[in-house]
């Protein structure tokens, strides 16, 4: 794994070859085949493995520092080198091999979905938090929208785009006044 994340890091996605981790970790090819099937799997599992949510989506009495922990966690999770380095081109594979697509969605969706859903569920019950507000929507909008402010518009001042995002998702998701919806 390290070996991979090395690669990664150092040269980028298109030049992390079975070879060439191979080579870094001072092991034979096979070596590296008999654990792995291809490249973009070695690289997933070195790039994404299984993250460590912890108490990350334990909520507490206050459903906007909740969310902007959450958001903070996705934007440093996009933007850590070796999953910087590999999204892209995980994104592209796992489009031609769908034993990985499934892990991919496994690893966004098992992991923090339904503990996501539990933080806005507690977020509504404390009445900070719409009741008609779909879950889901607000977890696909933090995760697509992050990644989009990593991946694409390159941005890198993390509380920047945490503070914006943060409270543009918290307006979103808040109970709305009868008077003025």
């Amino acid at each position: 794994m390290a070996a991979t994340r090395t690669i990664l890091v150092r040269d980028g996605y298109d030049q992390v070859t079975i070879e060439s981790v191979a080579r870094e970790a001072g092991v034979s090819r096979p070596t590296v085949y008999r654990r792995w099937p291809s490249k973009a799997h070695l690289v997933f599992d070195a790039a994404f493995g299984q993250p460590d949510i912890g108490d990350l989506l334990t909520g507490s009495d206050d459903f906007g520092a909740d969310l902007h922990r959450f958001v903070r966690a996705v934007v440093e999770f996009w933007r850590e080198p070796a999953v910087h380095a590999a999204a892209l081109g995980i994104l592209a594979d796992r489009h031609r091999d769908p034993q990985l697509q499934i892990r991919a969605q496994q690893l966004l969706d098992d992991a923090t979905r339904a503990q996501f859903a539990a933080l806005v569920r507690h977020g509504v019950a404390r009445g900070a938090v719409d009741a008609e507000l779909d879950a889901d929507t607000l977890y696909d909008t933090v995760i697509g929208s992050a990644f989009y402010a990593v991946h694409v518009l390159d941005r890198r001042d993390v509380d920047d785009c945490v503070a914006h995002l943060g409270a543009l998702l918290l307006r979103g998701a808040a109970v709305r006044n009868q008077e003025h919806p």
